[in-house]
């Protein structure tokens, strides 16, 4: 089995690329921690994770026990601007979807309870008495109750098209993207991401001077094995890239902030 790991830097999240001959070999205890960590995508043909960066440490513990100890990073990162927008779209095909599940669902509750609604005002058919041991009478019994149930199962269509077209207005809502004209919101977001920025930086000045301890022969970092130059700069390039996503946020927010013309306050 391949021991290198792709990082997806486009999607965010780590996929595992091994034949299914190799999954089917696998002892039930490390199937059972693939599927806890990662989802298998047909579309690539690969296990992708279910978390993405930078919340990988979970997947990328249960990769290096499958053997994938090795990091491979491919494509670009989408900007925040990309990503909301690539939301929308998915949110926008997501409500097309619901929609037509909607009216699918009530054209077969319409169609079910086609026959009892054909029969309203046949005071006869609701009223008539079923005389046991009638062979005609209890034949009716019979056919009119498999028209009750199929009514009862066009209720439930109706309220699968309910339920639809709530999904459908929830992903509406994300396809607007109507948050980024709340001034609230963007004022929230805003002070998010200078809190995270502000610990980020405080964190990478942290590595670097860990780094340079280590470089210092007489310092206790350089005598331990509590750290290495490379675990650190692992640390330290993850963390610039956690930055980078948080500045690039802070931008976005701030370019929605001046599109409404500024705080009012």
């Amino acid at each position: 089995m391949n021991n290198t790991y792709i990082l997806n830097r486009k999607t965010g999240k780590i996929e595992l690329h091994f034949e299914k001959s190799k999954y089917d070999a696998l002892p039930a205890d490390k199937k059972s921690l693939l599927k806890s960590n990662f989802l298998f995508s047909g579309k690539l043909k690969a296990w992708v994770s279910r978390a993405k960066f930078p919340n990988l440490y979970s997947a990328k513990r249960a990769a290096a026990e499958l053997g994938f100890t090795e990091e491979e990073k491919v494509g670009e990162r989408l900007s925040y601007a990309e990503q909301v927008a690539q939301q929308s779209e998915r949110a926008e095909a997501r409500a097309d979807r619901y929609l037509g599940y909607a009216e699918n669902a009530e054209k077969r509750g319409a169609e079910l309870q086609k026959e009892l609604n054909d029969r309203r005002g046949d005071i006869a058919f609701f009223t008539q008495p079923i005389i046991a041991g009638h062979s005609g009478s209890e034949s009716f019994a019979k056919r009119r109750q498999r028209i009750y149930d199929r009514y009862d199962k066009g209720m439930e269509e109706y309220r699968k098209s309910e339920y639809f077209r709530d999904k459908a207005a929830t992903a509406m809502a994300t396809a607007d993207n109507s948050k980024v004209k709340d001034p609230t919101y963007l004022n929230n977001r805003i002070k998010e991401c200078e809190s995270s920025i502000k610990k980020l930086r405080k964190n990478i000045a942290y590595y670097e001077s860990i780094l340079v301890r280590l470089e210092d022969p007489d310092s206790a970092e350089s005598k331990s094995d509590r750290y290495t130059s490379e675990k650190v700069n692992g640390w330290l390039e993850d963390t610039l890239e956690m930055l980078d996503i948080q500045v690039d946020k802070l931008g976005y927010f701030q370019n929605c902030v001046e599109a409404l013309g500024g705080f009012k306050f």
